[in-house]
């Protein structure tokens, strides 16, 4: 594992364009077996470096939340960071909806701590960008796809959002329409 580490690293120190760095970078956090603080260590590097390129950030933002060591809890502390800006709808679309979209194994965690994540960001969204909370909420949406168990906790982050209060014309459309 160090020898994987190391060369992950090096590649992400050497590489003369950003693809090769966020490559190296999404490689390092999407290894599960990789030490935290190896991690760490090159996304607090990563985040050092770019950190004035807002599209860079958003890359940066994105990939943690679509690792595959990434769960709701880790998630929602990513939304703390003060690079995340949930007016932003890029940093949006970057952590909640990258979550969503594209870790499907924490997403859709037996537990269901996926989908009242998801939940909970769309009904705090729905006032001041309903836009937004509505292409967000598109996951949970398609839970008749998806086996029982994630059936019925996909079906309870639905009714969440529905009973959080007067839902904006676009998000209720969608959540009365996928109950």
């Amino acid at each position: 594992m160090a020898d994987t580490a190391a060369r992950l690293e090096r590649q992400l120190v050497t590489a003369d364009n950003l693809t090769d760095r966020s490559a190296a970078l999404a490689a390092l956090v999407n290894h599960p077996l990789l030490p935290r603080d190896a991690v760490d260590t090159a996304l607090d590097g990563f985040y050092e470096r770019f950190k004035a390129e807002a599209l860079v950030v958003n890359l940066w933002l994105q990939l943690q939340a679509s690792a595959i060591t990434s769960d709701a809890q880790t998630v929602a502390a990513l939304t703390q960071h003060p690079a995340y800006d949930a007016r932003n709808p890029n940093k949006l679309r970057s952590v909640v909806g990258a979550f969503a979209g594209s870790n499907a194994r924490n997403f859709h965690n037996t537990d269901g701590s996926g989908y009242r994540f998801l939940a909970d960001q769309v009904a705090a969204l729905d006032q001041s960008n309903p836009q937004i909370a509505a292409r967000l909420v598109q996951p949970l949406s398609r839970w008749q796809r998806y086996e029982a168990t994630a059936q019925a906790g996909m079906k309870a982050a639905l009714e969440h959002i529905m009973a959080s209060g007067p839902l904006s014309r676009d998000l209720h459309e969608i959540v009365s329409k996928s109950l």
